[in-house]
C-alpha cells in the first residue's frame, strides 16, 4: 500500500493513500487497526481526496514511522487480512484501555451503579473495580511524594476511597472517584476541543481546489497548490491559499482568521486568507503562501508548539491547598478519636480544595487561549496570559506599530515662482531615481499619483546620511536634509517658519535646492494608523496607567506624535540597545511592562519585557522573541488580547471562589457531625470542581 506525506507537524501528519479512496471496507479496517495502536490519539479519513489524518503522541513518532513502514510493502489483500487479524487479536487489556480512553467515565459509572446495590455478590465484585478506578489517583499521590517529599490533595482522595472500602461503605468512595474522573474528563474534553478548534483551520488542505492552467480551470488537491497558482474560488467554498484577489468580488467569512463577526467584501487588489469561506460571489486569487506557510498554518503551528503553562495563581493556590492536607488529616483523625465516629473522619478527608484548583485553572486557560487564537491572537502560554492581564505599562515601537511603517509625501512647498510644485516634485523624484530608501520611494509614489513627469536623470552623487545631488534636465539639484543644504552653502533661513510649523505637527522635511538656491520643502510623514489613538484610549480604560513610545526619530517629531496619540511618555533617538535599557529601567521602578514591536531592532526589548507582543508583519526573529503574536495587522487585536487575558484571570478567580466557598461549606457541615453524610460531603466538595470547570469552558463555547 503506497502513501506519501502531504503535511506534517509535531503530533499531526496527513498522508495521501490512493487505495483508501477506492476501497471503503479496507479503509475502515485500516482505521480500526490504527486506532488500536499505542500512541495514536485519533485517526480519520477524508474519502474524497483519499487522505489520512493522524494525531499522535509526539513522543511516539519513531513508533508511528515503524507502523507505517510495516504496511507499506504489503498488497491490499494482505493489508486487509493483517489489519483485521490484528484488531481481532488485540489483547483484551489493550481493548479495555482503548475503550477506557474513548469513554473514561464508563468504569467509574459502572462502579457507582453497583455501589447502590445491597446484593453481597455485587458488593464483592465492586470492591476490586472501585480500587482499580482509584489507582491513577493513588499513583499521582505517590509520584508527588516520591519526587517532592510532600503530601498533595491526591493523598486525601486516596485515603477517602480506601477508608470507604475498609468501612464497607463503597458509595462515598465511588462518588468521590466518579466526580474526580468527571472533572478530569471535562478538562481533557476542553483540551480536545481546543485542538479540534485549531486543527479545523487546516481543513482547507484536505479539500480540492480549482486553478487556472493552460487556459482551462481544473481541479487539483489543495495540498498540491504552489505559490503563483491562480486559484478560482466559488460560493460556499473555502479559500485554500493566502493571496491577492486579481479578479472578481466576494463576501468572505473571515471569522476563523481575524475574529470578525460579520462577513467582509473583498475585491481586486485586496488580500484573501486560507481557511476563510466565500458566502457570495466568485474570485480568482493569486497564491502567495500555501500550506503551513499560510496565516492559518502559522496559527496552528504556534498554538500546537505553545505550552499551556501553569499560572502563578494556579501554583500558589495548589500549594496552599496542598498545605491544608496535613492539617485536614490531623483534624479528621483527632475528631474521629474524640467522637469515635469514623463517618466524621471520612467526611473530613473527603473535603478537597485541590481537585477543583487542579481541574478548573487549566480548563479556564485552555478555553481562553483557544478563544484568543480563533480571534486572531496567539498567546503562547497561560503564564503569559496572566502577565498580560497584570501589566500596567505598555511600550510601543513607533515605526510599523503605531504607524504603517512607510513614509508618505504630504505636500510640496515651492519658494521659486518659476518652478511649480509639480515641476519641483518631478526634479526631486528624478534625482532620487536610483535610490531605494523609503523616502525616495515616497517621492516617486507621490509623483505617480499626481501624474507628474519625471525627467531623465544624469549622473548623481549620493551622500550617506545627507542627500543626493546632480544634473537633472539642465538643472543642478540638491535633495536632502538641512545639514546637507548648509554643507553645500545653500541658505535655508527663509524656510524657518515653515519648518517650525511642520516640526510642531510631527512631520519631517526634505529640502530641495535648484542651481544653488533653496527651491522648496517636501513635508513627509510615516502615516499614523487610524486606530492608534482610540486603541490607546481603550487601553487606558482597561487599567493601563502608562503608554510609552520608543522611536529613533528626533525629539521634535516624537513629541508631536506623542501628543497627537495621547501617549503618557516618549523616548526619542533610540537605538535597539537603548530600547532594552528603557524596558529594564521601567521594570526596576516597579512597572509591569508589555512591549509591542515589529522589527528586528525590537527583539531585545521584546525579550526583556514581562510580555513581548509582535505585530503580524514582524520579522521571524521578532515572532520568536514575542510571547503574544497579533495575527492581523491591527492594533485592535492588542486590545482584544488584553481583554481576553483579563477575562481569563477573572474566570480563574471566579472558579477559585466556587471551590473555596463550597468546600468550606462542606467542611463546616461535616465538622459538627451528623449534619451531612460522607456521600453528601463528596457531592458538595468534588461537585465544586465540576461547577468551576463548566464555568471555565465558557470562552471556548463562544466559538463552537
Amino acid at each position: 500500500m503506497e502513501y506519501s506525506f502531504r503535511h506534517s507537524m509535531r503530533g499531526r501528519v496527513r498522508l495521501s493513500i490512493p487505495a483508501l479512496g477506492h476501497n471503503r471496507r479496507l479503509a475502515e479496517t485500516f482505521l480500526a487497526w490504527l486506532n488500536a495502536q499505542n500512541g495514536i490519539r485519533s485517526a480519520r479519513i477524508n474519502y474524497d481526496c483519499a487522505s489520512l489524518v493522524l494525531e499522535y503522541d509526539p513522543a511516539q513518532e519513531t513508533l508511528l514511522r515503524l507502523l507505517l513502514d510495516r504496511v507499506k510493502g504489503l498488497s491490499l489483500a494482505e493489508i486487509k487480512a493483517f489489519c483485521a487479524e490484528a484488531v481481532q487479536a488485540a489483547p483484551s487489556s489493550a481493548r479495555a484501555k482503548e475503550a477506557s480512553k474513548q469513554s473514561p467515565l464508563a468504569l467509574p459509572t459502572l462502579s457507582l451503579a453497583m455501589a447502590f446495590s445491597a446484593n453481597p455478590v455485587v458488593i464483592a465484585l465492586n470492591m476490586p473495580l472501585m480500587l482499580w478506578n482509584a489507582v491513577p489517583i493513588a499513583r499521582r499521590a505517590w509520584k508527588v511524594w516520591a519526587n517532592e517529599k510532600r503530601l498533595n490533595i491526591d493523598v486525601l482522595d486516596t485515603l477517602a476511597i480506601t477508608s470507604s472500602v475498609l468501612q464497607g461503605n463503597p458509595l462515598a468512595g465511588c462518588i468521590v472517584t466518579w466526580l474526580i474522573k468527571l472533572g478530569d474528563w471535562i478538562r481533557d474534553l476542553t483540551a480536545a476541543g481546543s485542538r479540534r478548534a485549531i486543527s479545523e483551520l487546516l481543513e482547507f488542505q484536505t479539500k480540492t481546489a480549482w486553478i487556472k492552467r493552460d487556459g482551462a480551470v481544473i481541479s487539483v488537491p489543495a495540498a498540491e497548490l504552489a505559490a503563483g497558482d491562480l486559484v478560482v474560488v466559488y460560493p460556499g467554498e473555502m479559500i485554500p491559499v493566502d493571496g491577492e484577489v486579481i479578479e472578481g468580488q466576494a463576501t468572505i467569512d473571515q471569522k476563523t482568521i481575524t475574529g470578525e463577526g460579520l462577513p467582509v467584501n473583498r475585491g481586486k487588489g485586496e488580500a484573501a486568507f486560507a481557511a476563510t469561506v466565500i458566502r457570495e460571489g466568485q474570485i480568482t486569487v493569486r497564491a502567495l503562501r500555501v500550506g503551513s506557510a499560510t496565516t492559518a498554518g502559522q496559527i496552528v503551528h504556534l498554538v500546537e508548539s505553545a505550552p499551556i503553562g501553569d499560572t502563578r495563581m494556579q501554583n500558589h493556590a495548589e500549594r496552599f491547598a496542598d498545605r491544608l492536607v496535613a492539617p485536614t488529616l490531623a483534624l479528621a483523625a483527632s475528631t474521629a478519636a474524640v467522637t469515635g465516629d469514623f463517618n466524621r473522619f471520612l467526611s473530613l478527608v473527603i473535603v478537597d480544595y485541590g481537585t477543583g484548583i487542579r481541574v478548573a485553572a487549566p480548563t479556564s486557560v485552555l478555553s481562553s487561549m483557544t478563544h484568543a487564537a480563533r480571534a486572531g491572537m496567539i498567546i503562547k502560554s497561560g503564564g503569559h496570559m496572566e502577565k498580560l492581564a497584570d501589566v500596567d505599562t505598555i511600550v510601543f515601537d513607533k515605526t510599523g506599530t503605531l504607524t504603517h511603517g512607510t513614509p508618505a509625501v504630504l505636500d510640496i512647498l515651492s519658494y521659486q515662482k518659476s518652478i511649480t510644485p509639480g515641476h519641483l516634485l518631478g526634479l526631486a523624484a528624478a534625482a532620487e531615481t536610483r535610490l531605494q530608501h523609503p523616502v525616495a520611494e515616497a517621492l516617486r509614489t507621490r509623483a505617480r499619483q499626481l501624474k507628474v513627469n519625471i525627467p531623465a536623470c544624469n549622473e548623481t552623487t549620493y551622500r550617506i546620511g545627507l542627500g543626493v545631488e546632480g544634473q537633472v534636465n539642465g538643472y543642478y539639484v540638491h535633495v536632502g536634509n538641512e545639514r546637507f543644504m548648509r554643507q553645500s552653502d545653500i541658505a535655508v533661513g527663509h524656510s524657518a517658519s515653515d519648518r517650525a510649523a511642520l516640526d510642531e505637527r510631527g512631520y519631517s522635511s526634505l529640502y530641495i535646492a535648484v542651481d544653488g538656491e533653496l527651491a522648496g520643502l517636501v513635508p513627509y510623514s510615516d502615516e499614523i494608523r487610524n486606530e492608534s489613538r482610540p486603541v490607546i484610549e481603550r487601553l487606558h480604560a482597561l487599567g493601563i496607567r502608562s503608554s510609552i513610545m520608543l522611536t529613533g526619530d528626533n525629539a521634535v517629531v516624537a513629541r508631536a506624535v506623542c501628543r497627537n496619540l495621547g501617549l503618557t511618555e516618549h523616548f526619542a533617538d533610540m537605538l535597539p540597545a537603548d530600547k532594552a535599557s528603557v524596558i529594564q529601567e521601567l521594570q526596576r521602578s516597579g512597572r509591569r511592562v508589555a512591549m509591542v514591536g515589529d522589527g528586528i531592532n525590537d527583539s531585545p526589548a521584546l525579550s526583556f519585557a514581562d510580555v513581548g507582543i509582535a505585530m503580524k508583519h514582524g520579522a521571524e526573529v521578532t515572532h520568536e522573541s514575542a510571547d503574544v503574536i497579533l495575527m492581523e495587522d491591527s492594533l485592535w487585536k492588542l486590545v482584544k488580547a488584553v481583554e481576553i487575558s483579563q477575562g481569563a484571570v477573572r474566570l480563574i478567580r471566579q472558579n477559585y471562589g466556587i471551590v473555596a466557598i463550597l468546600n468550606t461549606l462542606a467542611l463546616g457541615l461535616a465538622l459538627p457531625g451528623g449534619l451531612i453524610t460522607p456521600e453528601i460531603t463528596a457531592l458538595i466538595s468534588n461537585g465544586s470542581a465540576i461547577l468551576a470547570s463548566m464555568n471555565g469552558i465558557r470562552p471556548i463555547l463562544r466559538y463552537q
